[in-house]
């Protein structure tokens, strides 16, 4: 009796959650027609007056039970065709158009592609270096709407007079307005406007006032507002590809705006609560889980929910690009390849909406095919030089699979020696001393070289030495034991620790060489000065020991550590950037080299690898290292 009971209140509290318009995800009546119904009056004007019917036809469509769900199965790709193409970031951001059917991808843009919004065989892109193009896809044909040096974005819509570019950052977030001709001017300054699209030229925004969102439209370019609809305080933006949609947090609904006039129309789908609708196709959507299923995506049309048959749980899903019906799914997936880091590697598969197909396609980029035979040549290098090999090697043998020989980072005379000796095929070094000119000569091995970037000698100490800049006549003087306190230089009463390298090491030679400039070398062991052969040694020395000093290369350390602790002086008033290097400010700047033996074949590995630096792409892996891209 005690059990009838129970569930007889059980039932009835159902109900008057129900009549006060609460939405249960679990009723077989999604309570589409009460749990709205208050809303018509809820408010003042007739901000939710229209909503009365557009949930109206959702009857059972959310029921938790009795609808269609399982898994939509890999099919086989249909046959490559030329046309049309997805557009899409590969090979460190660069803008490529992919055959829906998989292929050969087709590079588009040659440099760091912050975003694109493709329209039909066109595409908008804004790329890093602030400048931006439309691109025709089939042809491409290239015309620069911006140019470099303006500003970059991290999102953009497209529209027929120009566009709209969303930059944002962690302290702030910003509008503009790019009309054809015109620089871009900052719309809405200082006011909160997310969750952007343009749908047929009407740029629709949300704005939140602490209680609820509001959804604004207006008209393009002008900035007309022509409607403006407030939503109910369970209600938010859902951001979707091309169409504006939103949700309910205490339910499983699913809502599309109207950017025409700003009216809210239900959408009909097997949705479940915290769904993210991805792409919308008609009545067809492409979703996003919550946590609790790890963000898998699904396929939804009317009862039918059905979970893409896609790699494990541990690989990284997202929608590359959507056009006409077909959403292209990148799955990345990560893994641990030791001293190079993590690697990663991408698969792309193909969702047909209309149809219910999901296929994956093969995709070749330009650049990640050079090696594409594993026959990726034998690196060799200074020890400053590792992170940069350790870059390009993971990008051309770890990410794609196709493996090859590992970098030697042998130190720079080493490296000389082995690309003497044929160890190694290529190697990215300093200038040959005459000892090394020799060796080569011995061994009848003439050499190819060429500049392909700056970096700089960096002295090292500790922050608590209480010296932050120095002169070269300074460095001259503690390395000739004429300086030994810092107090002699403005900073802490104590002796100073002088370190320095093997006269092998590539940083002990160009100190030497940059510093003395053709003078006497000190005598560093008679001066009582410690010698460490390795670089990391030195760098570690400088962390624990207070009023040590040493030196290593810009961009090891910048590459490498990260602690407050460790002191990177500046040099008469200069510190050691990459920027300074290619002004010429920074007084120790370098040059380094690619080299190759001479009478390596055309097409051989190294003469390919050797051809690529000086590439855009080259001098992006440059960049990211720190190194500044340097040419004859």
């Amino acid at each position: 009796m005690k059990k009838l009971t129970a569930l007889f209140l059980s039932l009835a509290l159902l109900l008057v959650l129900c009549a006060c318009g609460a939405p249960n995800a679990s009723s077989g009546n999604a309570s589409s027609g009460d749990a709205y119904a208050s809303w018509g009056d809820a408010s003042s004007g007739d901000a939710y007056a229209s909503w009365g019917d557009a949930y109206a036809s959702w009857g059972d469509a959310y029921a938790s039970s009795g609808n269609a769900t399982g898994t939509l199965a890999l099919t086989e790709a249909p046959a490559a065709a030329d046309t049309p193409y997805f557009c899409v970031q590969m090979e460190q951001s660069r803008l490529y158009a992919i055959p829906y059917g998989g292929g050969e991808a087709k590079l588009l843009a040659d440099k760091y592609t912050n975003c694109f919004d493709q329209n039909g065989d066109s595409v908008l892109a804004s790329f890093d270096d602030g400048s931006a193009a439309r691109i025709n896809v089939l042809t491409g044909e290239s015309e620069e709407v911006l140019p470099a040096g303006t500003q970059p974005f991290h999102r953009i819509h497209a529209f027929s007079g120009g566009f709209v570019g969303e930059y944002y950052s962690i302290r702030e977030s910003k509008l503009y307005l790019c009309e054809n001709g015109k620089e871009p001017v900052e719309i809405f300054p200082g006011e909160y406007f997310g969750d952007v699209r343009v749908i047929d030229n009407v740029l629709l925004g949300s704005s939140y006032s602490g209680e609820s969102y509001c959804i604004t439209g207006y008209a393009l370019p002008s900035l007309r507002e022509i409607w403006s609809v407030k939503l109910d305080p369970y209600c938010y933006p859902s951001y979707t590809t091309g169409d504006y949609f939103l949700s309910d947090s205490y339910s499983n609904a699913k809502m599309r705006v109207d950017s025409t006039d700003g009216s809210i129309h239900g959408a009909d789908g097997n949705f479940a609560i915290n769904d993210t609708v991805l792409y919308a196709y008609g009545d067809a959507y492409l979703v996003e889980g919550n946590y609790e299923t790890n963000f898998a995506l699904y396929l939804v049309r009317g009862d039918e929910r059905l979970s893409l048959d896609l790699p494990s749980e541990d690989s990284s899903k997202y929608v590359a690009a959507t056009r006409g019906g077909k959403a292209l799914i990148a799955c990345s997936q990560s893994s641990d390849a030791g001293d190079y880091g993590w690697t990663s590697s991408t698969r792309y598969y193909v969702l047909d909406l209309e149809s219910a197909q999901l296929y994956e396609i093969g995709v070749k980029g330009y650049y990640s095919e050079l090696f594409a035979a594993g026959d990726f040549p034998v690196m060799d290098s200074s020890t400053a030089r590792k992170p940069l090999t350790s870059s390009i090697y993971r990008f051309f043998c770890l990410d794609t699979g196709y493996g090859g020989a590992e970098p030697l980072c042998s130190t720079t005379h080493g490296a000389w020696l082995n690309i003497a000796d044929k160890k190694a095929d290529i190697a990215l070094l300093a200038a040959p001393t005459d000892e090394e000119k020799a060796y080569l000569a011995e061994r009848g091995v003439e050499v190819e070289m060429k500049l392909y970037g700056g970096d700089g000698l960096v002295f090292i100490g500790n922050s608590a030495c209480g010296v932050t800049d120095l002169t070269l006549d300074q460095v001259r003087a503690i390395f000739r034991g004429e300086i030994t306190n810092w107090s002699e230089l403005g900073g802490a009463d104590h002796a100073i620790r002088v370190l320095y390298r093997d006269d092998q090491s590539g940083s002990q030679r160009l100190f030497e060489k940059m510093v003395f400039k053709g003078e006497d070398v000190p005598d560093y062991k008679a001066l009582g000065f410690e010698r460490l052969d390795e670089m990391s040694t030195l760098v570690s020395a400088c962390l624990d020991d207070p009023y040590a000093i040493g030196y290593s290369i810009m961009t090891y350390l910048n590459d490498v550590y990260s602690n407050e602790a460790l002191l990177a002086f500046s040099l008469n008033g200069y510190s050691a950037t990459p920027g300074n290097v290619r002004t010429g400010d920074y007084p120790l700047g370098t040059k380094g080299y690619v080299v190759i033996r001479s009478d390596e074949p055309e097409d051989s590995p190294a003469r390919r690898l050797y051809n690529w630096f000086g590439s855009p792409l080259s001098d992006t892996f440059l960049t990211s290292c720190g190194i500044t891209p340097l040419s004859e």
